[in-house]
């Protein structure tokens, strides 16, 4: 796992039934002594920083359960909150869109022989979406202490849930 990519993620292979692990996990989750807030489903679970420590850039872990029967896959995935993944993928739209529609209006003042005083917006949506880009990668790096939080909440979790024979 690398905390410099966006969007690190890492995989756990647990000699366990799936139903199982999830079963102790959640269980495991549920006392009190977790500083993490979580949430479990069926086959996923989120951990989340607690709301007193959160920052605009926090993330959350989501971990998704496979299994074959006797072997069960975790795949953890840190994301930002999904109100700020929301926001960025708005912002990332609107600048796409801008860029892709304001082309035709460069194209048909060139055509009509007009001024391009046009031309100057695509390139400035572009530029915008690079900006977000960087500006979430710094957001994350600015994080990654929250994302090696979860990461040993999540392995005291799982170290905890698979010892204890229930």
């Amino acid at each position: 796992m690398s905390l410099f990519s966006m969007r690190p993620s890492f995989e756990l292979e647990l000699a366990y039934p799936k139903e199982e692990v999830v079963r102790r996990v959640g269980a495991e989750l549920k006392k009190p002594e977790w500083s993490s807030t979580s949430l479990v489903f069926d086959d996923y679970i989120e951990l989340h920083i607690p709301a007193s420590e959160q920052r605009y850039w926090s993330p959350h872990l989501s971990l998704s359960f496979d299994g074959d029967g006797s072997r069960t896959q975790v795949v953890g995935r840190f994301a930002p909150r999904q109100e700020v993944w929301t926001l960025i993928w708005i912002i990332y739209l609107v600048l796409s869109f801008t860029a892709f529609f304001s082309l035709f209006f460069v194209y048909a003042h060139w055509k009509l022989g007009q001024s391009m005083w046009v031309a100057i917006i695509p390139p400035m949506a572009i530029a915008g979406i690079g900006s977000l880009y960087l500006i979430s990668f710094i957001g994350q790096q600015l994080s990654s202490d929250h994302m090696a939080s979860l990461r040993a909440d999540w392995s005291e979790v799982v170290g905890r849930a698979m010892q204890t024979e229930r």
